[in-house]
């Protein structure tokens, strides 16, 4: 029996999902979760949580539609674009139609009930879905703990991605920087920790680290030491393709593994990471990441995983839209071989 649980937010979680979705499809798998944390705060999620105080819509709506067993249908598809759709001027623009259901549907009910009704329109097959790491959103905090000082470098989730720059003191290390919540009294949602006891295999996915990553592994230990602490379950981090400016300049591959694990408390079993270059523009702060040691407690795939795709960026987007991503054909391919030990 394998029961996947895949830990992140944004794009990189959604894709793989759909990566993922076919093994549950022909029962390679018994279950496919996503856990998604609830500190995103900008673009349209930020305007629902502050005008309505709903939950953190963006990142679960997201990944719902990728679960969604309306893909391959001429209407269903239709459907799925028609959700994906951001208005460009007027009451609703900037929104996605997405994120408006979802919180329409949260308001007349509560979270959990939105996401399963939603789930239900979309057709998501059983035995898989999206699931917030706490019921109520975050406040997300970053601070640098250095000498036994605590100092708050920047709050709130989409202020933190994009203005903050963590490594603004010379002599920090990555783990010196935490991500955690200005909110009190918030606890691990029960069912995503029942979700995480019943997995065998917990999938970390590539995405934003500060934005998407930290905020989903700090969440799980809302309430407890960790929730995977004591899992025995085997974990694999699939990283990042490029470091991102203020954050990851100059990190290794092995920085990014051990900032996981302190947030996890114990050791990632895999660690799948991109040899694949593309020539593109990069900006300042960004380069492929990439290891500095062939040796490593945990088993390092190196695999070319790496695609371009082409992008239309809309006025209306709060944040760019990805250019380079991890192929999906390939990502089932590699675990397809991992989960059964077949290739």
């Amino acid at each position: 029996m394998k029961n996947v649980v895949i830990l992140g937010g944004g794009n990189g979680t959604s894709r793989l999902l759909s990566a993922l979705l076919p093994l549950l499809q022909d029962k390679t798998i018994n279950s496919l979760y996503a856990l998604v944390h609830m500190a995103d705060d900008g673009g349209s999620t930020g305007r629902l949580r502050e005008q309505y105080e709903v939950g953190a819509m963006g990142d679960v709506t997201r990944c719902l539609l990728a679960l969604s067993g309306l893909k391959g249908d001429v209407r269903g598809d239709e459907f799925l674009r028609a959700l994906e759709y951001r208005f460009g001027n007027g009451d609703f623009a900037g929104h996605t139609l997405r994120n408006a259901l979802l919180a329409a549907l949260e308001l007349t009910s509560d979270l959990d009930t939105a996401i399963a009704t939603f789930a239900r329109v979309l057709q998501i097959p059983k035995f898989a879905g999206v699931i917030p790491t706490t019921l109520k959103p975050l406040t997300q905090e970053v601070v640098l703990m250095k000498n036994g000082k605590r100092t708050l470098l920047g709050t709130g989730q989409h202020f933190i991605s994009w203005n903050v720059d963590v490594q603004q003191d010379p002599t920090w290390k990555p783990e010196d920087v935490r991500v955690q919540f200005e909110d009190q009294g918030i606890t691990l949602n029960p069912r995503a920790k029942e979700i995480l006891d019943t997995a065998t295999h917990i999938i970390i996915a590539p995405g934003h680290t500060y934005g998407s990553i930290l905020p989903t592994l700090a969440s799980l230990s809302l309430g407890n030491d960790s929730a995977l602490q004591d899992s025995k379950a085997h974990i694999t981090a699939v990283l990042t393709l490029l470091t991102t400016p203020l954050h990851t300049v100059g990190w290794s591959g092995e920085d990014f593994v051990r900032v996981y694990e302190s947030y996890l408390k114990r050791q990632v079993n895999m660690v799948v990471a991109n040899t694949g270059r593309i020539d593109v523009d990069l900006v300042s702060g960004q380069a492929w990441v990439d290891f500095s040691s062939p040796e490593h407690l945990y088993k390092l795939e190196r695999i070319n995983v790496v695609r371009k795709v082409e992008v239309s960026q809309q006025s209306q987007d709060a944040v760019p839209r990805p250019v380079l991503v991890h192929d999906s054909k390939i990502m089932s391919t590699l675990f397809r071989t991992y989960l059964t030990g077949k290739k």
